[in-house]
């Protein structure tokens, strides 16, 4: 967790009466989560600890203040007390964020802002760009992994145009196309002689029908004659 470079800090002639005992010992910066020590309790940011943590290949850190290994500790609320008045710029002002924020909100905001920069997550791009452009660059990104749609293989976009030239699946696809396409004029055929049949079985019960009335109305005028 990186510490707050001071130059960040828009209020700090009014608060650096209050901070300035409250930086970390190694970087002069405002620490975030700042781990103190057991013995001064100078303060230590998450970076430079973890930096002289390595060197010094052991549970023990050395202080600047007290010259000699200590145990570093979070730090007590009456440091994080001292943080509450800053007036924070955002880190990626310089990229357009224009949010200011107190102490308590900056890392979240951060963690989030839409200005950070990040690297393409394509294998092979070293392009960085805004978050909020990140759709933008990937739509152009020649590294992006797309999967061939001949072979299911995959390859970066770049490669694939040479890929799809020269893809041993796009003949067995085009095969496959050809198969399904005679199988659906086979069934297309005996689709159309089943809806001929069905037509001319429907004539034929229509005439039946007509020819069943003709007879009964030729009856009812053989009775009437009758009477």
């Amino acid at each position: 967790m990186n510490p707050i470079d001071t130059r960040q800090i828009l209020n700090w002639d009014q608060v650096k009466v209050h901070l300035q005992p409250n930086l970390c010992i190694e970087c002069q910066q405002v620490p975030q989560q700042p781990l103190q020590c057991y013995r001064c309790s100078k303060l230590l940011c998450q970076t430079c600890h973890g930096d002289l943590k390595q060197k010094s290949r052991g549970p023990k850190i050395f202080c600047q203040k007290c010259k000699a290994l200590n145990y570093f500790n979070p730090a007590n609320n009456a440091i994080y007390q001292s943080y509450r008045d800053m007036i924070i710029g955002c880190v990626n002002r310089r990229y357009g964020c224009k949010v200011t924020l107190d102490y308590k909100k900056y890392q979240k905001h951060v963690e989030e802002c839409e200005f950070q920069r990040i690297p393409c997550p394509s294998p092979g791009c070293f392009v960085t760009t805004l978050k909020r452009a990140k759709g933008d660059h990937l739509q152009v990104c020649e590294y992006v992994i797309e999967t061939c749609q001949y072979c299911n293989k995959q390859f970066n976009r770049k490669s694939m145009t040479y890929h799809q030239e020269k893809c041993n699946g796009k003949d067995v696809q085009q095969i496959d196309l050809a198969s399904l396409k005679s199988d659906f004029l086979r069934l297309r055929s005996k689709l159309d002689a089943a809806i001929s049949q069905f037509e001319q079985s429907a004539e034929i019960a229509i005439l039946e029908q007509k020819v069943i009335k003709q007879q009964l109305e030729i009856q009812q005028l053989k009775n009437n004659i009758n009477q």
